[in-house]
């Protein structure tokens, strides 16, 4: 995978995340699609074990650190490495585990890759700041924030769906070939 073109591809999604979402955010900004957990997916589906890992981090870093917590009763914010970095990488590992199970270069395995990603994402995110809210006075409410995050999963695998296409487009300036590699060849000697 080229290093840099994937910072190109996550700087443009993750510009995306931040200045689109809230448009196509329903429900008065609680269910909105993630363009980031797309990108991510398509990497893990189409590059190499290890890098599609590091990329999934990257990309969970990203999230963390521009999307900062509230404090309750306070006029200040926190950001939290971790919640978004963890869920991006167990995400990116369900998609490395299924990849040898589907078409790769098929939009509906993106898609159905995406909704099972976010939502483990989401899992995840919503574990680790239920636990973070006996620590700090956050405005946090798991059972509604995880109701919202499935929904949010749901929506991505439709995002998904339609720039799938695209990003196929894209894997030669990624530098990913989407099929299988093997170390031997499948003769006996």
């Amino acid at each position: 995978m080229r290093w840099l073109a994937f910072a190109l591809f996550a700087i443009v999604f993750l510009g995306l995340e931040l200045g689109v979402r809230g448009a196509l955010a329903l429900g008065g900004r609680t269910v909105a699609p993630s363009f980031v957990m797309v990108l991510a997916v398509f990497v893990c589906t189409s590059a190499p074990s290890r890098q599609s890992l590091w990329a999934a981090l990257a990309l969970g870093i990203c999230l963390d650190l521009t999307n900062p917590i509230e404090v309750v009763d306070q006029a200040r914010t926190i950001t939290l490495l971790g919640p978004h970095s963890l869920g991006y990488v167990l995400a990116a590992q369900l998609t490395l585990t299924m990849r040898g199970l589907v078409f790769r270069r098929n939009p509906l395995t993106i898609a159905f890759l995406s909704l099972l990603a976010a939502a483990i994402a989401s899992i995840v995110f919503v574990a680790i700041m239920t636990l973070r809210s006996a620590f700090d006075p956050i405005d946090w409410h798991p059972t509604t924030e995880l109701f919202q995050r499935f929904a949010s999963a749901l929506y991505t695998g439709g995002l998904a769906l339609v720039i799938s296409p695209l990003l196929l487009l894209g894997m030669p300036l990624l530098g990913i070939s989407g099929g299988t590699s093997r170390g031997r060849s499948g003769r006996m000697m």
